[in-house]
């Protein structure tokens, strides 16, 4: 099984009835190809962990890093792994808002261009700080 976290950068900020339709067609077609995951909104962002099949997680991040609503889509971490970590979650979601960002980090969130600087490390980024929070916390 593989998995794929990323962050992305939302072409507009979407209300919530878009992130509504958005979730539910996810969650359709995640389950019709087995692949499970969260998606976090914050602040204009996408922070979102996928898992699944290794064809169909590289076919869906294909399709991801084309998709109109977002751009700058920054593959933070992927791998293989033995056993998922949503098993029960097509796609489970939570919008945060920098309150809770900052009381899960313990710091205030960085500047969005400071988020996609080249030089921040991967490994360490705060969008996968967010998703750990989450993932212990289901």
């Amino acid at each position: 099984m593989k998995y794929i976290s990323y962050i992305s950068q939302q072409s507009h900020i979407l209300k919530d009835a878009d992130l509504e339709t958005l979730l539910s067609n996810c969650r359709k077609n995640n389950t019709a190809n087995n692949i499970t995951g969260m998606l976090i909104s914050h602040l204009g962002l996408f922070i979102q962990y996928i898992e699944g099949d290794p064809a169909q997680i590289d076919l869906l991040f294909q399709k991801i890093k084309k998709d109109p609503r977002h751009h700058t889509v920054i593959e933070l971490s992927s791998g293989l792994i033995s056993e998922r970590q949503f098993s029960k979650w097509s796609m489970a979601f939570k919008k945060v808002n920098e309150k809770q960002a900052e009381e899960i980090l313990g710091y205030e969130v960085l500047e969005q261009k400071k988020v996609f600087a080249e030089e921040h490390e991967k490994e360490n980024h705060y969008a996968l700080e967010l998703l750990n929070s989450f993932v212990n916390n289901l």
